[in-house]
C-alpha cells in the first residue's frame, strides 16, 4: 500500500475513533456482550429478579454491568430523574442503595398487581451481614419504544418513611 493510501486509512480510523463517546472508548466492556434488556415477555417479578441478580454480580461480565442492566430496566420517566448512567451509578453505589451492589443473598415477597403497577419487596443481605428491605414499584409501559414492558419506576428502602426524591 502506498503512503497516500496508508495516510488516508489512518486518518479515517482516527476520525472514527474520535467520534466514539469517551465512555465507550474508556470502557472495558467487551463488544460482544449482551446484557438482559426489557421485553414484553417478562413478568414484573422476572424484572425485579433480573435487576437484583445483576446487582449481586455487579462487575460480571465487566465493571458495573449490573448497574447498567438495572438502568436499562428503569422506565423512561425514572431515567429522566436518575440518569444519565454515570449519575445513576453514583446514586446506586451510595446510600441508601449501596447495600444492593454485590449483596450476598436476597428474598422476594409476592408481587402485588394493581392495574398497570406492580409492587414487590426484596430483603437483601450485604457481605457484612447487614440486611435491608427495598420496595420496587414497576409500571407497565403504555406506549412508546417500551410499550407493554414492565419497567422500574421507583425503588426505596422500606425502613424510610418517605420515598427518597430520586428513588430509582
Amino acid at each position: 500500500m502506498n503512503r497516500y493510501k496508508t495516510a488516508v486509512l489512518a486518518s479515517v480510523l482516527l476520525a472514527w475513533a474520535l467520534s466514539l463517546p469517551l465512555s465507550a472508548a474508556m470502557s472495558d466492556r467487551p463488544g460482544d456482550i449482551v446484557l438482559p434488556r426489557p421485553s414484553a415477555d417478562l413478568a414484573p417479578q422476572e424484572v425485579v429478579r433480573i435487576v437484583i441478580d445483576a446487582l449481586a454480580n455487579n462487575d460480571e461480565p465487566y465493571a458495573n454491568a449490573g448497574i447498567e442492566t438495572t438502568f436499562s430496566f428503569a422506565s423512561p420517566a425514572n431515567k429522566i430523574n436518575t440518569g444519565p448512567l454515570e449519575r445513576f451509578a453514583k446514586m446506586v453505589k451510595g446510600p441508601p442503595y449501596g447495600i444492593m451492589v454485590d449483596h450476598v443473598s436476597s428474598e422476594f415477597s409476592e408481587v402485588v398487581l394493581m392495574g398497570n403497577k406492580a409492587y414487590q419487596m426484596v430483603l437483601l443481605t450485604a457481605p457484612d451481614g447487614r440486611a435491608e428491605v427495598f420496595a420496587f414499584r414497576l409500571g407497565k409501559q403504555l406506549d412508546g419504544e417500551f410499550k407493554g414492558m414492565w419497567m422500574t419506576d421507583a425503588v426505596w428502602p422500606v425502613a424510610t418513611a418517605a420515598v427518597p426524591e430520586q428513588a430509582f
